[in-house]
């Protein structure tokens, strides 16, 4: 169905521009490390998703052909910006593979990467807000799609950077909670504001939803147990550093490492994908087209 296309497209983009800007980060704080394991995946996550947009367009020669649109429309950005960050992104997993002793070019090519993901993730919401389906002109839509790359992003490199990630562990874990919790604030204020709309379209949309409450329950239950998981252990982080000292925080944060980061990454990540199937669910009036 178009929808599946959509969703591994926005999924997979996402993801890749999430892990891209946490390997970029952790890359200028640690130059030894390469973290080629997280960038090759980012960078395949990149080309899936690209390959799902020209799915979702049925004809690859549209997808050209909305190229000339650059200045008007949203659509043509996002096509552009995609393909600008899967081509960077790409070329930077080929240098760790094959020119491994070129850091200056690795870290250049993947700050590149980073900035015109954080750009693509604004288009990717602008198609949205911008088109006639009422229950997309929200800017939770855009605070919504930034948090599921930034949070995805977080717990997938965490999960791939193995041991070179252990010395960006907590901040990233903070940094996921934030973003969680910006996403939900948003997410509150959007359904008061989809509830009371005058418009028909949107009460349709909302009606959708409240009938897909078991999809919506499995949703926020998989993003917050993730992200909880991850929590825990940064409070019981600082309850040590309080009474032991700094080397007992840093045994607890090794702790976090290993099966309970998988766990947390796999339902924040399947949480956000059944929130992007709802994305697209909900949708009444006229589809996302070529303008």
């Amino acid at each position: 169905m178009e929808e599946l296309a959509l969703i591994l497209f926005s999924i997979c983009l996402q993801a890749a521009i999430g892990l891209m800007i946490f390997a970029t980060l952790a890359k200028y704080l640690y130059k030894d490390a390469s973290y080629k394991v997280a960038v090759v995946s980012a960078a395949a996550l990149a080309v899936i998703g690209l390959l799902a947009s020209f799915l979702h367009l049925g004809q690859p020669f549209r997808a050209v052909n909305s190229l000339a649109h650059f200045a008007t429309s949203w659509l043509s950005r996002e096509i552009w910006l995609t393909s600008i960050f899967t081509g960077l992104t790409v070329v930077t997993a080929l240098l760790l593979l094959f020119k491994p002793a070129s850091q200056g070019l690795v870290r250049t090519f993947m700050a590149l990467a980073a900035v015109f993901g954080l750009l693509d993730v604004y288009a990717m919401a602008s198609v949205y807000t911008s088109t006639s389906v009422s229950a997309w002109n929200y800017s939770a839509v855009t605070v919504e799609f930034y948090a599921a790359a930034i949070s995805m992003g977080a717990l997938l490199f965490l999960t791939l950077s193995g041991s070179e990630g252990s010395k960006v562990r907590q901040p990233a874990v903070i940094i996921t909670g934030i973003a969680v919790a910006l996403q939900v604030a948003a997410m509150v204020g959007y359904y008061i504001q989809l509830g009371a709309s005058s418009s028909s379209a949107a009460q349709q949309s909302l009606a959708l939803l409240s009938g897909m409450s078991g999809a919506m329950a499995v949703k926020w239950l998989f993003i917050l147990l993730g992200t909880g998981l991850l929590l825990f252990p940064i409070q019981k982080q600082q309850l040590s550093v309080n009474s032991s000292g700094q080397a007992a925080a840093e045994v607890a944060a090794a702790g976090l490492s290993g099966t309970t980061i998988y766990i947390a990454a796999a339902l924040l990540v399947i949480g956000q994908i059944v929130g992007r199937y709802l994305f697209y669910a909900m949708m009444i009036a006229s589809r996302v087209g070529l303008s």
